[in-house]
């Protein structure tokens, strides 16, 4: 049976008013969200859409906003198991922060399980956004450590996907190596850029930031949506559970 996935991230939550507008496009049945604003009223504003929030965690504050990941899910579709946060290993500008305004900010995933309804197998989703100003040392950490993360008795069989803005656009060689250590596929590699903006109004600059990672599922599709309300473009994947 398939399902599909979005990932978005949202730019400070200031696309999460076009949600609908990206749906048009697609109709995902679970979505990962990163910058999204986490107070009660813009998560339930997301749900009005017609789906339900699994769970969030928060990541750090800007302009005044915590914001952090949430996940969304298709309640007719799948059904919604459980969720778990995972505190990544900082960067040093982010512990820099942290000496110079105090306070914890600590870069979280957010794991969920679900079952899809119609055959009653079940996937686990990853929902990461690694530090956005890191070496890929620091990154390659935050991966290994959400890997690592995944039950070891189950790693094997349990159809696994993570997804989300891994900031992750150059130097690719150990970040390749990692996944295929851990046997994990990249969904994304069809796609050459996910990010685009422009330096100072001129210089156009395209990136590849949001990956989408799978192990023991089987891909179907992945495209790149061409939406412009963040600096970041919804990803769409379709999956089908072995």
């Amino acid at each position: 049976m398939a399902f599909s996935l979005l990932t978005y991230n949202v730019l400070f939550n200031q696309a999460c008013d076009f949600l609908g507008q990206v749906f048009k496009d697609c109709q995902p049945d679970v979505f990962c969200l990163q910058e999204v604003e986490t107070n009660e009223a813009n998560l339930k504003k997301i749900e009005k859409l017609g789906y339900r929030l699994a769970d969030y965690s928060n990541s750090f504050i800007k302009f005044a906003k915590i914001l952090g990941v949430a996940t969304y899910y298709n309640s007719k579709k799948l059904e919604f198991i459980e969720s778990k946060t995972i505190r990544l290993p900082y960067s040093i500008y982010e512990v820099f922060l942290i000496i110079l305004r105090g306070g914890n900010r600590p870069r979280t995933v957010l794991k969920t399980d679900f079952i899809e309804k119609e055959t009653g197998k079940k996937f686990t989703l990853y929902n990461v956004h690694f530090s956005t100003w890191a070496t890929n040392q620091a990154r390659n950490r935050q991966i290994i450590e959400t890997i690592n993360s995944i039950d070891p008795e189950i790693i094997d069989r349990m159809p696994t996907i993570i997804a989300g803005d891994f900031n992750y656009p150059y130097g690719r060689k150990k970040f390749e190596s990692i996944i295929k250590n851990h046997h994990f596929k990249e969904a994304t590699n069809n796609l050459f850029f996910t990010f685009e903006t422009k330096i100072f109004g001129l210089f156009k600059i395209k990136l590849k930031d949001d990956y989408i990672l799978y192990r023991n599922i089987k891909l179907l599709k992945t495209k790149r949506i061409y939406f412009r309300k963040s600096d970041h473009y919804p990803i769409f994947a379709r999956f089908e559970l072995k």
